[in-house]
């Protein structure tokens, strides 16, 4: 069977407000996505719930959010039970960015397909992308704010420079609109 994923909505560029749609032809895969926020948790994540939202309207995705400092063990337990052909993404703001490596680092034999780091912390331990990750978006930020301006090393991170606050980082619809787009590019590639 066919599906087609169609996804819109709004991006704000330089004072310029454009729709965004983001349509990919795919066989019905299936992948699972694992949301995790920073400190604070949804309360101070709100763009990452409205990014698992978004998420979970994308057919043959199953979607769960966790905290930054107990999600990561019920994550890594949870990755353990699944077949070790369904792909993996982590996608965490701030601490929960953070958590993304250790995740990852924790499950060296499993395959995670795509890790994506909103603004990682200084504040706490950065671990590298070690080989099992395939593909890993940071979005680093450049801003004078306090938090976040982790780097993360490994050969398949590709850095996107961002300047903002970080509290609204995780809120930015233009980084929304390129984790979607990762997001698709895994789910399409499971099947071709």
């Amino acid at each position: 069977m066919r599906w087609r994923s169609r996804t819109t909505f709004s991006v704000r560029e330089n004072g310029v407000s454009a729709r965004l749609l983001l349509t990919r032809g795919a066989a019905i895969s299936s992948a699972r996505v694992y949301v995790i926020y920073g400190q604070g948790g949804a309360l101070t994540s709100s763009g990452m719930t409205q990014l698992a939202a978004r998420l979970s309207e994308i057919r043959g995705l199953t979607v769960s959010s966790h905290d930054w400092f107990n999600g990561p063990n019920f994550i890594v337990n949870s990755i353990r039970q699944l077949p070790t052909d369904e792909p993996v993404i982590l996608i965490g703001y701030s601490l929960g960015a953070n958590a993304t490596t250790w995740i990852s680092n924790a499950l060296p034999n499993r395959e995670i397909a795509l890790a994506i780091a909103y603004d990682p912390s200084i504040h706490s331990e950065v671990l590298p992308a070690d080989g099992n990750v395939r593909r890993m978006l940071l979005y680093h930020n450049n801003s004078l704010s306090l938090w976040g301006h982790a780097r993360i090393p490994g050969p398949q991170v590709e850095t996107i420079e961002i300047n903002e606050g970080h509290l609204s980082v995780d809120s930015d619809q233009q980084l929304h609109a390129r984790t979607l787009e990762a997001v698709l590019d895994v789910i399409n590639e499971k099947k071709t």
